[in-house]
């Protein structure tokens, strides 16, 4: 749990700052990664437990990025719901498809950030990743999640489903 939590973590970091320094591109997102298909750049997910009663989220700004040092992939979505801002990471070892179990180096988080305070949502036990498009840089990483989150400070279940797509940007180190 400690290496998946200190690699995304970093990963995080860099991601966000990619994200402020980047601008707006209105150029007709979704686009054509090329090796067929497009991009949405969203992850739709369902969300069950807690304080979400089976919630439809749709989070945007798809980004993922695959990180040299760590042998890892981590990917990023946010959002708002209501006037919660929702943040989604996927992180799994390499940069391949197929299905993967979560466990201390796969999994994934889920922030929400309300007015009362911060709450960090961990999978890294009960559930797999399904990676089933994993493209060059410009490219596309899609695929899937379902499983359980646990929060983190109340030990809370929360189940968690959905697809996602994300645009592969340049790999770190």
């Amino acid at each position: 749990m400690k290496k998946i939590m200190s690699s995304l973590f970093c990963i995080s970091i860099i991601i966000l700052v990619m994200f402020i320094g980047c601008s707006k591109d209105n150029s007709g997102n979704p686009v054509d990664p090329g090796g067929g298909g497009t991009v949405s750049n969203e992850a739709k997910l369902t969300l069950n437990g807690g304080s979400f009663v089976n919630q439809a989220v749709t989070l945007s700004n798809g980004t993922s990025t695959y990180s040299t040092v760590d042998t890892a992939t981590a990917i990023l979505f946010s959002g708002k719901l209501n006037s919660d801002s929702l943040y989604f990471f996927v992180v799994f070892q390499g940069k391949q498809t197929g299905v993967i179990n979560w466990n201390d180096n796969n999994g994934v988080l889920f922030y929400k950030k309300s007015s009362s305070g911060l709450n960090m949502y961990i999978g890294s036990s009960q559930g797999s990743t399904t990676i089933s498009s994993y493209g060059s840089v410009g490219g596309k990483v899609d695929g899937s999640v379902t499983g359980k989150m646990i929060d983190a400070t109340t030990q809370t279940e929360v189940n968690i489903s959905g697809n996602f797509s994300s645009t592969r940007t340049p790999d770190i180190n």
